[in-house]
């Protein structure tokens, strides 16, 4: 569970039911949050089983100039669980159909948070013509355990040990609060939560079709064909291109060493050279940007817009 947006927890129930449910097929739903009004639709893209609420301050504040819609995942908040394996492909392909569905057309502002920006990358590459701009926002490239680690990161092998045990544990009907497990790793009832968000969360996080995605999620954080790593170093020629990068790095477990965050920088690098007009900017916070520093979203949003034309 990433850290949950500074405010008034009552005012964050709207993100504790289901807000649009744009159908996909005929069996399944994507949930968006679809706010304001505008020309430009600027779609957010969550990381690692992120959610609509991890963008409820940057929503909130685009909501004023621009069309904005977040979304959940298939299997994650309010969203319906798709076919396996979840792969950044399946993602994007599920995301275009919800879109279309809620009649959401282009031009679009693709905005993606770490992982999220490897499939907004990838949605840029599969339909360019739609894509007005990008903001990556302390994002990466696919190959990230590669470069970080030699090889698979040892925090998501252990990752998904826990999540196996909570699906184990989830499938018998004994997830429950009293458990060391749900202590550790779900850890609500929360105090800066509403009675509403305590609630969804603990139904979220004990649905066993939830964490089958989240352990399916975790072994697809990296290009899983040809076609995924093409798309995510394919050059943006004049696309308008915005990467903000967390100078706070103690938040982020997989950067323990110098070597580590040399790496991630360097992508970060690499990332805003994709562009013509790309460039790079440090952001005074901690990897959760979304929530900790809304308005550096905001205004790269707003830059890439004006860059845009």
């Amino acid at each position: 569970m990433n850290t949950t947006p500074h405010g008034p927890p009552a005012a964050m129930d709207v993100y504790a039911r289901a807000q649009t449910l744009a159908p996909i097929s005929a069996s399944r739903s994507l949930n968006l949050c679809i706010t304001g009004e505008g020309p430009i639709t600027v779609v957010l893209a969550s990381g690692y089983l992120g959610i609509t609420l991890d963008w409820a301050l940057v929503q909130h504040r685009l909501s004023l100039r621009f069309r904005v819609v977040s979304f959940d995942n298939a299997g994650l908040g309010f969203s319906d669980p798709g076919p396996e394996p979840r792969t950044s492909s399946a993602i994007v392909a599920d995301l275009r159909a919800a879109l279309a569905a809620a009649q959401l057309g282009p031009p679009y502002i693709l905005v993606g948070h770490s992982a999220g920006g490897i499939r907004m990358r990838l949605f840029a590459a599969h339909y360019p013509l739609d894509c007005l701009g990008l903001v990556m926002v302390d994002s990466c490239f696919s190959d990230w355990e590669q470069r970080l680690y030699d090889g698979p990161s040892p925090h998501l092998s252990q990752e998904r040990a826990v999540l196996q045990r909570l699906l184990v544990l989830a499938k018998a009907g004994r997830l429950t609060p009293e458990t060391p497990e749900y202590k550790a790793r779900i850890a609500v009832p929360r105090a800066d939560l509403s009675p509403a968000m305590n609630a969804a969360f603990h139904d979220m996080w004990t649905r066993p079709s939830y964490l089958r995605t989240a352990i399916s999620e975790s072994l697809h954080l990296r290009a899983s064909t040809a076609i995924e790593a093409a798309a995510d170093r394919r050059p943006l020629g004049q696309t308008p291109l915005v990467v903000l990068s967390a100078t706070d790095t103690t938040q982020s477990a997989f950067l323990e060493s110098d070597g580590q965050k040399t790496a991630w920088f360097g992508m970060h690098d690499e990332l805003a050279g994709l562009s013509e007009r790309g460039f790079r900017r440090l952001v005074d916070c901690g990897h959760n940007i979304p929530i900790d520093h809304p308005k550096a979203v905001v205004a790269a949003v707003e830059e890439v817009a004006v860059m845009a034309g």
